[in-house]
C-alpha cells in the first residue's frame, strides 16, 4: 500500500518513527478534547518518545498487514497533523474485515477532512487487502460522527449497550457497518 496519498484538498501519510514530534504536537492541541471520548489516553501519551514508541509498533504491525494509520495535512501545511484515520484487524487471508477509527483535530472539523480522508483510503484498503466489510464503534452522542459514517454507506446496525468505559462511566455505542 502507498505511504502517501493526495486528495484534494490533504495529504494523507503514514508516519515513521522520526515523525513522533508531529503526532506529540497534534495530541497536545488535542489532549482534552480526546480525553472526552478515548479511555485510553493519557498524558504520557504527549510526549515525543511515547509517540516514537507507538509510531515504531504502528510500523510493526503495517509490515504485518494487521494495521496501518495515516496521519492528515492539509497540503498547503503539511507539518501540521490535522487528523488521522487508522484500519485495524486487517485480516487480508482471512475474515476479509476490518475495523476503521478516526479523529480531526478540534480546529479543523466540519470541513469535511475525514469525508475526504476515508472517501480516498476505504477503496484502497477494499482494493489491496480484500476487506469486503469494514466496522465502526461511535458513541450514541456522537452525531457529527454517526452521519459522516452514514454518508460514506455505513448502516447502523446494532446498539452496544455499556461497550466502553470512560471516566468511570459505560457510555453506549453503535455499531456501523459497510459492506461492498
Amino acid at each position: 500500500m502507498q505511504n502517501k496519498i493526495e486528495t484534494e484538498h490533504l495529504i494523507l501519510r503514514v508516519l515513521r518513527p522520526n515523525e513522533a514530534i508531529l503526532v506529540s504536537a497534534f495530541y497536545s492541541r488535542n489532549f482534552e478534547d480526546f480525553a472526552k471520548y478515548e479511555p485510553l489516553i493519557r498524558r504520557q501519551s504527549l510526549s515525543t518518545r511515547y509517540q516514537h514508541k507507538i509510531l515504531d509498533l504502528e510500523d510493526s504491525f503495517r509490515k504485518d498487514g494487521k494495521r496501518i494509520r495515516f496521519y492528515m495535512f492539509q497540503k498547503y501545511d503539511p507539518f501540521r497533523t490535522v487528523g488521522t484515520v487508522s484500519f485495524r484487524d486487517l485480516d487480508k487471508d482471512g475474515s476479509a474485515s476490518t475495523t476503521v477509527g478516526y479523529k480531526v483535530d478540534r480546529d479543523f472539523r466540519r470541513r469535511g477532512y475525514a469525508k475526504e480522508t476515508l472517501s480516498a483510503l476505504i477503496p484502497i484498503v477494499e482494493r489491496e487487502y480484500g476487506v469486503r466489510h469494514i466496522r465502526a464503534e461511535v458513541l450514541t452522542t456522537n452525531r457529527p460522527s454517526q452521519n459522516l459514517l452514514m454518508g460514506l454507506g455505513f448502516k447502523r446496525t446494532a446498539l452496544l449497550e455499556g461497550h466502553t468505559k470512560l471516566n468511570g462511566q459505560k457510555l453506549d455505542e453503535y455499531l456501523y457497518v459497510r459492506d461492498d
